[in-house]
């Protein structure tokens, strides 16, 4: 049985963290009763790091191209080393909400994986497929309709899960680290 939450602020915050840019919601009402283990009494600090293929990449292993580097903030990377490389829209599909920097991803249909780039009233204006490592990237240095733009993630079953802040920077793994940036949860996750 649930059992009452005795910092209801610290409880937001946390369901915050994890819903927020999930796009689910965070009722006040709910504040009231949580799973007896998100309660302990302790603050449970930065969730563990993983990497659930337990492949990492490293350049003398995986080299350049489009497997390399998963995780890491690739347009920021490619805009100081090969700018005519710096595509606008570039980030890392992971199974799992903290896969640990260079990580690959490994997906299992990567072709069944859509990143879709939804301009301000909602419309999909990009659709971008990982390869087996996760990454995607998009074709164009700039993008090819007005800013800002939210993403939505479509997993191989179907199910979605669509950002609810409005972003204008492309480089999406700038936000979604091992532990999540500026109200990002973590990283981009299968749903």
């Amino acid at each position: 049985m649930p059992r009452p939450v005795h910092d209801v602020a610290r409880w937001m915050g946390t369901a915050l963290l994890l819903c927020g840019a999930l796009g689910c919601s965070v009722e006040p009402e709910m504040a009231v009763t949580v799973d007896a283990g998100m309660d302990a009494g302790v603050d449970p600090g930065p969730a563990p790091t993983t990497c659930a293929s337990g492949s990492v990449w490293t350049e003398a292993s995986g080299g350049t191209g489009a497997s390399m580097a998963p995780g890491y903030a690739c347009r920021n990377c490619h805009l100081r080393q090969a700018p005519s490389l710096a595509y606008f829209f570039m980030g890392t599909v992971f199974p799992t909400l903290h896969e640990a920097d260079g990580c690959d991803a490994r997906l299992a249909e990567p072709s069944k994986v859509k990143v879709e780039i939804l301009d301000a009233e909602g419309q999909v204006r990009l659709t971008l497929v990982p390869n087996s490592a996760g990454n995607f990237l998009s074709t164009t240095l700039q993008p090819s309709f007005p800013l800002p733009y939210r993403a939505r993630l479509v997993g191989p079953d179907g199910t979605s899960r669509t950002m609810v802040t409005p972003q204008n920077n492309g480089d999406c793994n700038s936000c979604h680290t091992e532990q999540g940036t500026q109200n990002a949860p973590g990283r981009i996750a299968l749903p």
